[in-house]
């Protein structure tokens, strides 16, 4: 009866063991979540390096729209920081990099040098705006009109430009990363 006991506990433990780990491979938010855990630790925060401030060239422009038809394009924007964040609502690193992302555009706000565009590439728009109104209604929600720049995006998800006041990529990142870091802030800041 004892070994009964032990090969059921074993069991149960076994079975909670793989049914957790089935969950964070299939679910979407458990995903986002683990990996939000891992962007609190610290150790991915994103960096604007004064070397690429010196080594930039200045990118074709994107052209991008809102959700009510405006167009506009990052050439219009010149003499503006803009941050530009490629997304889908899909993806688990691009929500788990949501929160940062959502916190420094709130601490930025009112500052006009600084322009946040967040472009969302799934396939269905509707999908994209429905996972931010739901989670955060305050990001800018933004798609891409027509060819998006193969020097700002290569294909990853999330990736994340910083263009200069001349439009020249001062920094790009592909993966998720803390952008609501106090060192990250006094880099954008710098770059007016």
């Amino acid at each position: 009866m004892a070994m009964d006991k032990k090969k059921l506990k074993s069991r149960i433990i076994n079975f909670i063991f793989f049914g957790t780990l089935f969950v964070l491979l299939v679910s979407t938010p458990a995903r986002s979540w683990l990996l939000r855990q891992v962007l609190s630790t610290g150790l991915l925060n994103a960096t604007i390096k004064k070397e690429a401030v010196a080594d930039s060239s200045i990118v074709m422009p994107l052209t991008f729209e809102d959700l009510s038809g405006f167009t506009a394009s990052t050439h219009e924007l010149r003499d503006k920081i803009v941050f530009i964040n490629f997304w889908a609502s899909w993806c688990p690193p691009c929500r788990a990099e949501m929160p940062a992302i959502d916190n420094l555009i709130k601490k930025m706000r009112g500052d006009t040098d600084i322009v946040f565009l967040m472009i969302n590439l799934d396939e269905e728009p509707e999908a994209g705006t429905k996972y931010l109104r739901e989670n955060f209604p305050d990001l800018p929600f933004f798609r891409a009109k027509g060819m998006i720049p193969n020097d700002m995006f290569s294909g990853t998800l999330p990736t994340t430009i910083v263009l200069d006041k001349r439009g020249s990529i001062v920094m790009r990142h592909t993966g998720m990363a803390n952008y609501d870091s106090k060192k990250f802030i006094e880099q954008l800041e710098s770059l007016k």
